[in-house]
Parts: C-alpha cells; structure tokens; sequence
C-alpha cells in the first residue's frame, strides 16, 4: 500500500512532469573597430574577447518553461586605450510556453560592467521584454523580440544615462542532423546624457553549430557578427563605428533534449561598448 501511495503520489506531482535541461558554452573572439569609437577614445583598434554562459532551466509537459542565464566576459583592447581590461556580466531570467509549432515568453535580467578596473565607473543597466517563435517545419524556424533597455553608464562617463527599444530576428534552418545554419538581424535605438544624444545600433550575424555525434550533447560553432553603431552628436560630428567580429566556441548541452526556444541577446554588447559598457 504504501508503494502504491509512493508511485501515485509521484506520477501525478508537478515534478514529475517537469524536463530539466542546460548548456555551457565557451567562446573566443576578435573585434575590429574603425571610425570613431567612444570605447577607444577615438581610434581604431581591435580587441580580444573569452566568454562563458551557462543555461538551465525546467520544461513542463504542458510546454510551460523557466528558465536562468548567466554570463560572464572578459574583454583586453590591446593597450588601445587607457582602459585596457574590462568585466561583464549578466543575469536573465525567463519563463513563457513552448508549443509544437510556436513559443512565446518574456524575460527580465540585468548587465553589469566594470571599465577601467576600478569602482567609480561600473555601469548597470535593466532589460525586459517578451520574445516568440515559429517553426515553419524540420528545417526552417523564426525567433523574435522586442525588449527595453535602461540603466546607468557610471560616474566616470559623460553618458550618465541610457534608456532605448532593442529588437531583433532570428531566422535558423537545419541543414542536416548535425549542421545547423543561422542568420540575425538586430537594432536598437538609445538615449544618453539623459537624453541628449541618440544611439543606434544594427548588427548582422551569421552562425554555423556542428554536433559531435562522438560526444552526445557537444557541438562547436563560428560565428561572424558586423554591426554599426551610430552615435548623433549635439555638437560636433557623429560617431558612426563599424565593427567587424569574428567568435568561434563550443557548447555541451545536458538534460532533456527537448528545450524551448530562446532569443540570442549578443548583438546589445556593441552598444554598450559605445555608452560606457564593457570596452569603455
């Protein structure tokens, strides 16, 4: 009797029904500036990059998903400007429904920084917004969002405050079982110097994931991310940047298979690095 209550009680909880899963990736890249980057102190340059993120979260059988991101960067511009080793890091935190075909949620998080390796210019911002996505079929699927952006850029910066509407798409198809193919577009629109001065930003990205059949749940990547950055000046000429970067990684996933789609929130790091972020 007490076995039978035991296996009752555990097939019909809400556990029992949930499906946890995860990834850790690890990345490296290589950023060319040219133009007139704040983050550079008005010089081209380039700079190196290591990432690390690790993702987890729980799929009810309904579709109904939570899930946490965490990320952490370090970033060298090779003694270009003054500011030559910066930190980030960021916390977002979803929750929405994935369907057969569709998905929908929101998300909420936050990015912090440390520029210069001292405490009087870290910068903070806040983020929210709500994402979807359709599966057209086996090969071809759709990501999307909309999401707003506001914090402080740090005492040490003249843009003392930002604020804007970051959206972006996300258009992945399956090449094969192994090869998977993708493409974003995504922009945003900004404020500083609370609010004088107007920022926008348009990335283009191009990626390729390749799964390691030897090694269940491992995959590597390569990805190539051009994006403008233009920054119109009351007084004085604008700051237009182009940026050029190339990132290659790998990424273990763990858990259930099954996860939910979710949106990519890379293409914000060029905005920052342009409003006291991570490069400034």
């Amino acid at each position: 009797m007490i076995r039978l209550a035991t296996a009752l009680l555990l097939t019909t909880s809400p556990l029992a029904a949930q499906e946890f899963y995860g990834s850790a990736t690890l990345s490296f890249g290589q950023s060319q500036f040219a133009g007139a980057p704040v983050a550079l102190q008005g010089a081209s340059g380039t700079t190196t990059a290591g990432r690390t993120d690790l993702s987890f979260g729980s799929l009810a059988a309904s579709g109904l998903y939570i899930q946490a991101d965490l990320g952490l960067a370090l970033t060298d511009n090779g003694n270009t400007a003054p500011n030559t080793a910066n930190n980030s890091s960021s916390l977002i935190l979803r929750a929405g429904r994935d369907a057969e075909r569709f998905s929908y949620g929101v998300f909420v998080g936050a990015l912090q920084s440390d520029h210069d390796n001292d405490a009087s210019d870290d910068a903070m911002r806040i983020l929210a917004g709500v994402e979807g996505g359709y599966t057209i079929n086996d090969r071809w699927s759709l990501m999307g969002h909309l999401g707003y952006l506001n914090g402080n850029t740090g005492s040490d910066s003249v843009a003392t405050v930002t604020n804007g509407i970051a959206t972006g798409l996300d258009l992945r198809f399956a090449a094969t079982d192994q090869l998977h193919l993708s493409t974003s577009i995504g922009y945003l629109n900004a404020k500083m110097d609370a609010p004088a001065t107007v920022v926008e930003l348009w990335t283009f990205e191009a990626r390729v994931d390749y799964d390691i059949q030897a090694v269940p749940g491992l995959s590597l990547f390569a990805a190539a991310q051009y994006g403008e950055s233009h920054q119109k000046e009351i007084v004085g000429l604008d700051d237009i940047t182009d940026t050029t970067t190339i990132m290659a990684g790998v990424t273990y996933h763990f858990g259930a298979k099954k996860r939910p789609k979710t949106t990519d929130l890379g293409y914000l790091e060029p905005f920052l690095a342009n409003t006291g972020g991570i490069l400034e």
